[in-house]
């Protein structure tokens, strides 16, 4: 059996409900095939989550927890890159066992040795440079592309408020230009496994959720509602013509990493926990060596640990574990505007488990839909009404602040040989990879966390 899966990032179920009824390919997922939601892990970022489809572990054991991750032994933070992975990817494992494999703009994915091609995707350094040499001049001669676009570019990301409809149109040709090559490759090339996956939907979506979702306490029905449908309805031809291309030995697999929920305030973490007295000013700025914790943007909170961070206040065990409970137990104890930001607040061993859950954050902010942490880590004046919160922040759609799985699912379909229609499924990220290792008879190493949910006939 050969397998295809077909990626879009951030592609929400919600919508795709929403406009079923314009959305013939998806339509017949649902009736022919096999349909629903994907469990991202926490938290649902991209890079997080596509390294958990990628392996089938959770981040404790790939080692990827953020965008952004503490540099060992000290306060600064670095971006993090396909290297920071720590487990073996699906596509290794395919060629290890003597298949084919293609793999186009994959977050997270790399130049490796593989029995195939790649095009390296989101966060590589190699980004869109086709690899192997063969595949590159293939591509260059027959499609006139020397290096595939593979995400909307920063400059056009900074216009979008100014200049939605350059930011609609860039979407678009990068868009159309991924479709182009990757189905010309489906066709040309020879392959076992191939993998796509479009950036747009995740790009769309962040800047104007408040316009298709009508929870969003700013929700306004304009022509931009008309655009994100209109995205929509292309990821859905995308779709119908590799099931088109697709021999009947070829399972289609379509796939989101994470959805999306309304965002309609941002939480300054560090406030808060410099009102509790975890957290030290100096000049106006985070004292981080002074501080017992801080927050880098993200939900997550950082300990200042003695023999971890260069100027430890806090000693390991007894004092550490204190520590954390009384920052979760303060936490939970806080409103804004009589609500409860988030839903709860976790201890890292509470949510992953494996070898590198020692570089995950001590603890974790899982926030209520509406709500997320702010970007940056960053510290406002304070204020008597002890409300620090951006009212108006840059994006009105979010999955990565961090909120809880459940809330911001991403979507499965699979269409094939052998798969009987009409089944809804539940599954997570890391069921993926062990799934279709199983379909083509490939036996699951025991490390990874998920459970194939289909198997040969």
């Amino acid at each position: 059996m050969k397998i295809s899966v077909i990626g879009f990032d951030g592609a929400s179920p919600i919508l795709i409900e929403k406009w079923i009824g314009q959305l013939p390919t998806f339509r017949r997922l649902k009736k022919e095939g096999l349909f629903g939601l994907s469990i991202p892990p926490i938290p649902a970022q991209t890079p997080v989550a596509w390294t958990t489809f990628m392996t089938g572990k959770n981040p404790g054991k790939h080692g990827i927890f953020s965008f952004a991750m503490r540099k060992i032994g000290t306060y600064e933070r670095d971006i993090i890159q396909p290297q920071t992975n720590k487990a073996k990817t699906l596509w290794n494992i395919l060629s290890e066992e003597g298949k084919k494999v293609g793999i186009i703009n994959v977050p997270m994915s790399d130049v490796e040795r593989i029995r195939g091609f790649i095009i390296p995707g989101f966060v590589s350094r190699s980004e869109g440079i086709p690899y192997p040499d063969k595949v590159k001049d293939r591509v260059r001669r027959e499609l006139s592309v020397d290096r595939l676009v593979g995400d909307v570019e920063i400059e056009v990301l900074d216009k979008v408020k100014s200049e939605p409809d350059l930011f609609f149109e860039r979407v678009k040709q990068i868009t159309d230009q991924m479709a182009r090559v990757s189905h010309h490759l489906f066709q040309k090339e020879d392959w076992d496994f191939f993998m796509t996956v479009f950036m747009g939907t995740d790009r769309i979506q962040h800047f104007f959720w408040r316009y298709v979702d009508e929870t969003h306490p700013k929700f306004e029905k304009n022509r931009f509602t008309d655009f994100v449908r209109d995205y929509y309805v292309k990821m859905d031809k995308i779709i119908g013509d590799f099931l088109k291309r697709a021999d009947k030995d070829t399972m289609v697999i379509v796939i989101s990493d994470h959805g999306f929920c309304p965002v309609h305030s941002e939480v300054v973490v560090n406030n808060y926990l410099q009102e509790l007295g975890f957290l030290k000013v100096k000049n106006g700025k985070i004292d981080l060596h002074n501080s017992k914790a801080v927050s880098y943007g993200y939900g997550d909170i950082w300990l200042n640990l003695k023999g971890r961070e260069p100027h430890g206040l806090i000693s390991p065990g007894e004092e550490y574990e204190a520590t954390r409970n009384e920052i979760v137990r303060q936490l939970k104890k806080i409103r804004i505007d009589d609500e409860m930001p988030w839903k709860d607040v976790k201890k890292r061993e509470e949510i992953y488990y494996g070898n590198y859950v020692k570089n995950a954050p001590d603890l974790l902010i899982v926030f209520n839909e509406g709500w997320q942490a702010a970007r940056r880590p960053e510290i406002t004046e304070r204020n008597k009404l002890k409300r620090y919160v951006n009212d108006n922040p840059r994006w009105s759609g979010g999955h990565d602040g961090t909120h809880d799985p459940a809330d911001v699912p991403g979507i499965i379909g699979v269409y094939g040989p052998g798969i009987q229609g009409g089944k809804k499924l539940r599954v997570h990220l890391w069921d993926i990879a062990p799934t279709i290792l199983n379909l083509m008879g490939i036996s699951v190493p025991r490390d990874m966390d998920g459970e194939p949910f289909l198997s040969q006939n």
